[in-house]
């Protein structure tokens, strides 16, 4: 009984938010928790995302409030099928650029056949987890028609009282221009750095103007050369702190709204 109730002590969720930047390899997988509601953005390129949830959300809760793939390529949603098939997910959000490969159709017959509710995600769009409410800065509706998925992936903004991080998926820096010109971003705490360190994302004038405290970079040993060196300089310039999935194992950030910290 007494080991029983320090587990569940231990797992009670807490009025904070915790953001889990999960060790999927070469991918993307954000667990985003705030009391009893999540909300996970991508889910890697293969089940490895199902470790991470189950480190990381209590062992009786079965239920994610929501799912966003940021855009359709296998390293970022592969996963989110078995964690369909395994966890009550109210609603899923993805775009409708088509990207047709065996993943996808998979992923749409399994949403199917357990009814989930679909949505998609565009600028202006608000999203809400708890007291965390997330702006979507990307992707606007004219892009429909984009010959490169990467050029639909969703940009998140979100943000707890004074604590402020964003989500870039695999935004490259033709759109952080964009978000740059039109005024859309703000200093930020914590950053997800784009397309896993690509030398196409991340731009100087970019970081410039988010100038995250800390930086992540989600990507897996042994890779298409990601990160790239260049993009660590433009970091180091600014001071920011970086920490990598492949070197730091899952990067997990904790916040009150006024402070944060590394758990």
């Amino acid at each position: 009984m007494i080991v029983m109730l320090v587990i569940l002590w231990w797992q009670w969720p807490r009025q904070r938010l915790e953001l889990v930047f999960c060790d999927v390899g070469q991918g993307d997988a954000t667990l985003v928790s705030w009391g009893k509601y999540q909300l996970l953005v991508d889910g890697g390129p293969d089940n490895s995302v199902l470790s991470c949830l189950g480190e990381n959300m209590a062992f009786w809760d079965r239920k994610i409030e929501l799912v966003v793939v940021t855009h359709p390529q296998a390293d970022h949603m592969t996963g989110i099928i078995e964690v369909v098939k395994r966890y009550q997910v109210e609603k899923l959000m993805m775009s409708q650029v088509e990207n047709r490969t065996p993943e996808t159709e998979e992923l749409k017959r399994v949403i199917s056949e357990r009814q989930v509710e679909r949505g998609e995600v565009f600028d202006g769009d608000k999203l809400r987890l708890g007291e965390v409410e997330l702006k979507v800065l990307w992707p606007i509706m004219d892009l429909m028609e984009a010959s490169d998925v990467n050029e639909v992936s969703t940009v998140l903004l979100g943000s707890y009282d004074k604590f402020d991080f964003l989500l870039t998926g695999d935004a490259e820096e033709r759109i952080e221009d964009v978000l740059r010109l039109t005024e859309k971003l703000k200093e930020v705490e914590v950053l997800k750095v784009g397309h896993h360190g690509s030398k196409t994302s991340t731009g100087e004038k970019f970081i410039k103007i988010v100038r995250p405290k800390l930086a992540v970079i989600s990507v897996g040993k042994n890779n298409f050369g990601h990160p790239r060196q260049e993009v660590l300089e433009r970091l180091k310039i600014l001071s920011v702190r970086v920490m990598r999935t492949d070197q730091d194992g899952a990067v997990k950030v904790v916040s009150d709204g006024k402070n944060w910290w590394l758990k």
